[in-house]
């Protein structure tokens, strides 16, 4: 049975309550009026006819309906893709034709033509319902769907990861047991609704009737801003990546005297360096360092471990944690010793149900152990002392900021530019962590013009701004290694040595 947060006992607390619960970007909610609009929400998709097995794009940022949107969704069983604003048009088109999503709730202002047959605006009301009986509906699977996320594809075109209702209730059960949890706790988050961490403050707070403070990007990069918003609504508990709390922990005047209500912080989407938890260490001594990890195609998260002293003076690098009582994580290496380097490959309920329309990778990257679904993560990892360790990758996909990217993404989509005849896209690293991404170029005929300006402005019109390198450097050809394939390596010292 799907967890339901908005179940009568909870709608009878909320009911009248007029103090604040959700504190979005745009305006704050109180319990009484989330609970008003979920049920106009409700009501509106109630009243329509359309095919409920195609999804509803969700657009906007950090605004307080996206939250109540996402909720109600998941309570009437309505497959939804949560989009944020920083994803241009043409990316968003072709999402949508993917999945052939049928409706649009657009949070924003911004004017979307996707073609979709139900648009509903940012107060919840219809402005467009076309009954189309012709379309053609995309098996998108034989299991209830719950959401679809879209990550950087290696191919040029993201990837729609297909997650069940089954693997998310999966999650939640597992998370609401968290020992840092509780009704008292104020919740923040970094990540974007595009990016599914954004379900631990969701789900904490909902599920224990806790404050929650939204953050969009402004806000995020604005230090004074972040921290009056953090101070302001006395935040006890944050999700976010090692890279974003580093920005902060540069501040003199963050720490533990002035953010007293600080108490525990979550770490994922990046390697976690050990000296930021010991700059977190020295700013906020008795805050709580949780260090996590979890693809995508897992759901969420699926390994969790608090980073006490013990640990952090004990290791040269720091654990990802504990797996999940109701899953499986395993090291597959010639030896089949979990002890030595290998790949990190994930099985249990949490796991994914597959790629939208994408049998070849499906069949990569899926298959079945001990009868429940796995997924090769890609992610090279060990055991030590029943602990998992992260290693770094096997591939070309890198993390930025917590944000998921395929370099061959970036490097696919410089190749459609009609005068590249070669690119390729390289991460500069400090450790194991990505500072920056950069680019380089080869023309087919001379190009007269700003190079890195104007092939940035042309990757925006495709890619997400994350994406986008922060430099693109041209040369007449890009050095080629033993097997004639562009060399990275090469280009990484080039880069270096400039």
């Amino acid at each position: 049975m799907q967890y339901d947060f908005l179940k009568n006992d909870f709608v009878n607390v909320i009911s009248n309550n007029q103090s604040p619960f959700i504190i979005g970007t745009d305006t704050t909610l109180s319990f009484h009026q989330v609970l008003v609009k979920f049920n106009k929400l409700k009501t509106l998709f109630n009243s329509l006819s359309y095919d409920k097995n195609k999804p509803i794009i969700i657009f906007g940022e950090k605004q307080a309906n996206f939250s109540v949107a996402i909720l109600t969704m998941l309570h009437l069983n309505i497959p939804y893709i949560s989009v944020d604003t920083i994803i241009p048009e043409k990316r968003i088109k072709s999402i949508k034709e993917t999945t052939n999503a049928c409706g649009l709730i657009n949070l924003t202002d911004i004017v979307l033509t996707l073609g979709c047959t139900i648009e509903i605006d940012k107060d919840f009301n219809l402005v467009k319902n076309i009954e189309r009986s012709a379309a053609k509906s995309i098996d998108l699977s034989t299991e209830n769907l719950s959401y679809i996320l879209f990550t950087s594809g290696s191919t040029g075109t993201p990837k729609g990861v297909q997650i069940s209702r089954k693997a998310l209730n999966n999650f939640i059960e597992w998370y609401l047991t968290w020992p840092i949890l509780n009704t008292t706790n104020v919740y923040m988050n970094q990540a974007a609704f595009s990016f599914d961490v954004y379900w631990c403050d969701i789900a904490a707070a909902f599920h224990f009737g806790s404050l929650l403070v939204l953050n969009d990007l402004k806000i995020l990069k604005t230090p004074d801003l972040f921290l009056q918003r953090f101070h302001q609504y006395k935040a006890s508990t944050l999700f976010c990546t090692p890279s974003f709390i580093n920005m902060y922990l540069t501040l003199p005047l963050f720490n533990q005297t002035n953010y007293a209500h600080f108490k525990h912080i979550v770490l994922i989407g990046e390697d976690l360096p050990i000296n930021t938890v010991k700059k977190l260490r020295n700013a906020f001594p008795e805050l709580k360092v949780i260090n996590s990890y979890g693809p995508t195609e897992t759901t969420c998260v699926v390994t969790y471990i608090e980073i006490t002293d013990e640990i952090l003076f004990a290791n040269k690098s720091l654990p990802i944690g504990y797996c999940k009582s109701s899953s499986t994580v395993w090291i597959d290496n010639p030896n089949k010793n979990s002890n030595e380097e290998g790949e990190i490959n994930i099985g249990g309920d949490n796991v994914s149900i597959g790629y939208c329309n994408r049998e070849d990778l499906n069949k990569a990257k899926y298959f079945i152990s001990n009868g429940k679904r796995a997924f090769r993560t890609g992610d090279l990892g060990y055991f030590k002392g029943g602990v998992l360790y992260f290693k770094g990758r096997i591939d070309n996909q890198i993390k930025l900021n917590g944000y998921r990217i395929e370099l061959d993404e970036i490097t696919n989509v410089l190749l459609k530019h009609p005068n590249i005849s070669n690119a390729a896209a390289i991460p500069l690293k400090a450790g194991n962590v990505v500072k920056k991404i950069v680019a380089y170029v080869s023309f087919k005929k001379e190009a007269n013009f700003d190079v890195s300006k104007e092939l940035k402005k042309y990757l925006q019109e495709y890619l997400p701004v994350y994406m986008v390198p922060s430099e693109i450097l041209s040369l007449k050809e890009l050095p080629l290694n033993a097997n004639y394939k562009t060399d990275r390596k090469a280009l990484t010292e080039l880069y270096l040595n400039r």
